[in-house]
């Protein structure tokens, strides 16, 4: 008799026996007419039918109908059941036990759904744990820790906290900063690069936009390690490709990234060292783990793809018996809180700025002061640029302030009534800045971020 850990998420259903990850499901179904087509197989036809592929049954877990679907009567429940039976009767064996790791944001209702549909695929679920603390309480971290983690619609942030018991306090969504949307951008980046060079656009036939999709996860492999990934795509008529760098890839995501880091801001208190974990699907996100490296008072640690499941599997002792099983959200801690005055990485000096973050744009710094405000006099702009800030008025200043880069570094030179704010401490005349700063201008005013670029 062997356990088996198995995170449910809209990603992927991932599962691990004795360590080892023995499936990996994407959450796709394809509705064809011909049959239904649910994880790999249905990923791999996803673009060449969208109108017939559905990727929410295990985010929206429920009994409503689909309103996609031809039959009426198919619900999201109905695609989760037939996904898990899938991965059930290949890697199921007799005697297997299995312990869910599951996220924050899945709701009691949804978890006694999932429940059910184990229980009517004769899966012997001994054991239900949140798939955060199953991941972070074997690991050697501060009292209070934080888990970033993207799924396929959405970024959620847990905090957890305990000297020997680490046990969830909160959960934290960005509910528009998935997966799904940042491959979407990538996709169009790589087309419009392959476009410039060749003249071919990728996206413009199902079949080649279907090859785009399938790649892009190796492609981000690539990014892991280097400064730029040469993509290809291959049709009956040739060979297309383009090279595309790390930083184009950060940029074009830059509105969702700027919303994971607001997410790990959101989750500590002023002055409070933390350690930040980052899921597998996080640290792949290119250029990203580099910036919230950057913050100050913060331990970084990153996941194996396998972590919450054999975690889970590992710790089936622990979560205790139940028929339903309960949630498990704390569990005992394997190894001693890290001291508060212990060491914590200081900021490197490829940490200085190279750009500030607008509204998902990158505004570069040099040795001309790039002016921020409502307005800029005559005399400022004089000797260099504006950056004129829309939205409310209030605490906000015609000439607020200045970044330039001096000597190698970067400062900000405050002009105004109302402040300029680094990291929430108010800058007296000048200070400066480091990547992954946060910059206020004004009270309430508006938050812009400092980002180095390659």
């Amino acid at each position: 008799m062997a356990t088996l850990g198995l995170e449910l998420v809209d990603a992927a259903l991932v599962a691990v026996r004795d360590g080892v990850r023995v499936a990996a499901s994407p959450g796709v179904a394809l509705l064809d007419p011909q049959g239904l087509l649910v994880g790999e197989a249905a990923a791999a036809s996803a673009r060449l039918n969208p109108v017939l592929a559905v990727d929410r049954f295990w985010a929206d877990l429920s009994t409503e109908s689909l309103a996609q679907a031809v039959n009426s009567t198919v619900t999201h429940a109905d695609l989760a059941h037939a996904q898990l039976s899938r991965l059930w009767s290949a890697i199921g064996r007799p005697g297997d036990e299995v312990v869910l790791a599951v996220p924050g944001t899945m709701r009691l209702h949804q978890l006694g759904l999932a429940l059910g549909i184990a229980r009517s695929l004769e899966m012997l679920v001994v054991g239900v744990v949140d798939t955060a603390v199953a991941a972070c309480a074997s690991l050697s971290a501060r009292a209070t820790v934080l888990h970033l983690d993207v799924h396929l619609h959405q970024a959620v942030l847990t905090e957890m906290q305990g000297a020997s018991l680490l046990r969830r306090r909160r959960v934290e969504i960005a509910p528009r900063a998935g997966l799904k949307v940042m491959h979407a951008a990538w996709a169009q980046l790589v087309s419009e690069a392959m476009v410039r060079r060749t003249r071919f656009d990728p996206l413009h036939q199902a079949a080649s936009e279907q090859q785009l999709y399938q790649r892009l996860p190796g492609w981000l492999d690539v990014l892991a390690g280097q400064e730029a990934v040469d993509v290809a795509i291959e049709t009956g008529t040739g060979s297309y490709g383009a090279t595309i760098r790390r930083d184009q890839f950060a940029l074009a995501a830059e509105a969702w990234y700027a919303q994971l880091i607001e997410l790990v801001h959101a989750g500590r208190r002023a002055g409070e060292s933390v350690t930040l974990v980052l899921s597998s699907r996080v640290a792949a996100l290119p250029a990203l783990r580099e910036r919230l490296a950057m913050l100050a008072d913060l331990d970084l640690v990153i996941l194996p793809e396998t972590a919450p499941a054999a975690a889970a599997a590992l710790r089936a002792g622990e979560i205790g018996p139940g028929d339903p099983p309960a949630l498990v959200t704390a569990l005992p801690r394997s190894h001693p809180v890290a001291a508060r005055g212990g060491h914590l990485p200081r900021r490197p000096a490829a940490g200085r700025p190279t750009h500030v973050i607008l509204e998902g744009r990158a505004h570069s710094i040099d040795e001309y002061p790039l002016v921020l405000g409502l307005g800029a006099d005559d005399a400022a702009l004089a000797v260099g640029r504006r950056l004129a800030l829309a939205g409310p008025a209030a605490g906000i200043s015609r000439s607020h302030c200045s970044l330039m880069r001096r000597d190698g570094n970067v400062f900000v030179r405050d002009h105004s009534r109302y402040g300029t704010f680094v990291n929430g401490e108010r800058v007296d005349g000048e200070a400066a800045l480091g990547a992954g700063d946060r910059l206020r201008i004004g009270t309430p005013g508006i938050v812009l971020e400092l980002v180095a670029v390659a």
